[in-house]
């Protein structure tokens, strides 16, 4: 039987494909696996790559950190350092999730406080406050004078509606760092919610005083300065016969408490 030309160029072509496909495949892989391949020498130590990515956190490079940290999490896939730097960048850049889940993987390596206020402050990013507020007190459990887990407890605190305790916390990191904005700034939040309006206005006040632009712990916390507009035109006095949530801290003893300046950096 006579085979249709038409057919035969279909089977032709079809044949020619299956052949250069076979072909091309080999080719694919080794570049692929080129591409993948940390058998070699590592280019620079881990140290060259955990000073690189912090000097992009320092200018909130985020694109260059998470960049660097993968290049370096590809020979050094245990290090601390390079792990919480990426997951902080990943809370930096609004992707919490991840950032919780990448720091519990730096956590078990190098239990430090440091690494418990960074996650914590990603779970409190997510509205997950009961981890959040186990973190914060496992970092202070570690060290009891790493302030920012203070902060994150306060925060957590508040948001379980445990305004009290939340007003303690954050009033034991003013106690260490007195010109902090952003603790002023959890303090401001904090009377708010308890229904202290005038400490509210002037907490968020004194954090504005401090620094405008105080790098927020993740992009939804909301600045300062929304925070006073919204107390200024919507909160919520305690009832009447009730007593807001007063700081134990006085304003004087505040303003002159001894204590170093928290810096809002990758180690948060």
């Amino acid at each position: 039987m006579r085979v249709p030309a038409r057919l035969f160029i279909i089977i032709f072509l079809s044949f020619f494909l299956l052949i250069a496909t076979a072909a091309a495949a080999p080719a694919a892989a080794g570049i692929s696996s080129a591409a993948a391949d940390t058998s070699g020498t590592p280019p620079q130590d881990a140290a060259a790559y955990i000073a690189e990515a912090q000097g992009a956190v320092a200018e909130s490079n985020w694109t260059f950190v998470l960049t660097v940290t993968t290049r370096g999490l590809a020979w050094y896939p245990d290090n601390p350092d390079l792990l919480c730097l990426q997951g902080y960048t990943f809370r930096k850049t609004g992707q919490y999730q991840k950032s919780v889940d990448i720091i519990s993987k730096a956590i078990p390596l190098d239990p430090k406080a440091v690494r418990y206020a960074n996650r914590g402050y990603g779970y409190l990013a997510l509205g997950n406050y009961s981890a959040a507020l186990n973190d914060a007190d496992t970092g202070i459990s570690l060290d009891a004078n790493y302030t920012a887990n203070y902060g994150v407890k306060a925060l957590a605190l508040s948001g379980l509606g445990r305004n009290g305790e939340a007003l303690a916390a954050v009033d034991t990191a003013l106690g260490q760092s007195p010109e902090s904005a952003h603790y002023w700034h959890v303090k401001g939040a904090v009377l708010a919610a308890g229904g202290d309006c005038t400490g509210a206005q002037s907490a968020l006040e004194r954090s504005i005083a401090i620094n405008p632009e105080y790098v927020l712990p993740w992009p939804g916390f909301g600045t300062a300065e929304e925070k006073l507009a919204a107390v200024k035109t919507g909160c919520n006095p305690a009832p009447a016969g009730t007593t807001p949530v007063k700081s134990p801290l006085g304003w004087i003893a505040v303003a002159g408490a001894a204590g170093a300046v928290m810096a809002l950096g990758w180690r948060k």
